[in-house]
């Protein structure tokens, strides 16, 4: 695992530094463990960039957890007229399989801020015990600076239909700011997020409902590969103040925006 993480690490320098030149318009290509435009786990308000035409964004993210080993994060999203997108991901670990189906809506947006709702309806332990959860929530995303670094910047308040919760009312904060500009040319961000809640309310890592949860990342900004298509990658650290979520993540995306 360390191997990978090191490969993966190697390979997100090595894109910026080679691609730093090929970079287009701006794509918004960021994604969450369950494939919501957003942070590590945190959402936010923005939308795959799809201005035009549907934009179709397919990624996979790889967790290892210290105490429960692997599990794998597929998904699919599809965003409309860069207001709106849905996702479905599958969260698969030891033989369990849940489903994670999402929207979000994107009903402001001014200068740098944007203001956008959106719900998670979660599918637990599919064709064995079956339960329940959801997630409904308001995100406001907008520039501000993090450590006098520029950032992107989100507060989420929202409520989750769960019994296995602590409290069911949510928040949580998302930082995303350029890391080490002179390096990576402006390619690769630093990310932060932390709250009360998770991208479901059984992840395969971390677990907030006690004292909340901390989650630090690193993310390649999207390079072209093919024209209109977009590839994006993160590696993350998740729940890394609680020795019992505390988990390791890489993730790739791809993004096709005609």
């Amino acid at each position: 695992m360390k191997r990978c993480l090191i490969l993966l690490l190697i390979g997100i320098a090595s894109g910026a530094l080679l691609f730093s030149q090929s970079q287009g318009e701006s794509v918004e290509s960021s994604f969450t463990l369950s494939g919501s435009s957003g942070y590590i786990t945190l959402p936010s308000a923005s939308i795959a960039t799809s201005y035009q035409s549907p934009a179709l964004v397919t990624g996979y993210s790889a967790i290892y957890d210290l105490s429960r080993g692997f599990a794998h994060i597929p998904f699919v999203q599809l965003a409309l007229k860069n207001r709106f997108e849905t996702s479905l991901a599958a969260d698969i670990t030891d033989g369990n399989v849940d489903g994670l189906l999402q929207a979000k809506w994107r009903f402001f947006q001014k200068e740098n801020t944007a203001i956008a709702v959106g719900a998670v309806g979660q599918w637990h332990q599919i064709g064995e015990t079956n339960s329940w959860g959801a997630q409904v929530y308001g995100v406001s995303t907008f520039n501000s600076t993090f450590i006098n670094w520029p950032s992107k910047t989100s507060l989420l308040i929202g409520y989750t239909f769960s019994e296995v919760m602590n409290s069911n009312i949510d928040f949580g904060m998302g930082f995303e700011a350029p890391l080490w500009q002179k390096v990576f040319k402006g390619n690769v961000n630093f990310l932060i997020d932390f709250g009360n809640v998770s991208y479901s309310t059984h992840p395969s890592a971390g677990n907030p409902t006690d004292r909340g949860m901390l989650n630090i990342g690193a993310r390649l900004l999207p390079i072209t590969i093919l024209p209109s298509t977009y590839l994006s990658a993160d590696i993350r650290l998740i729940d890394i103040f609680d020795h019992s979520g505390r988990a390791i993540s890489t993730a790739l995306s791809i993004s096709i925006k005609p």
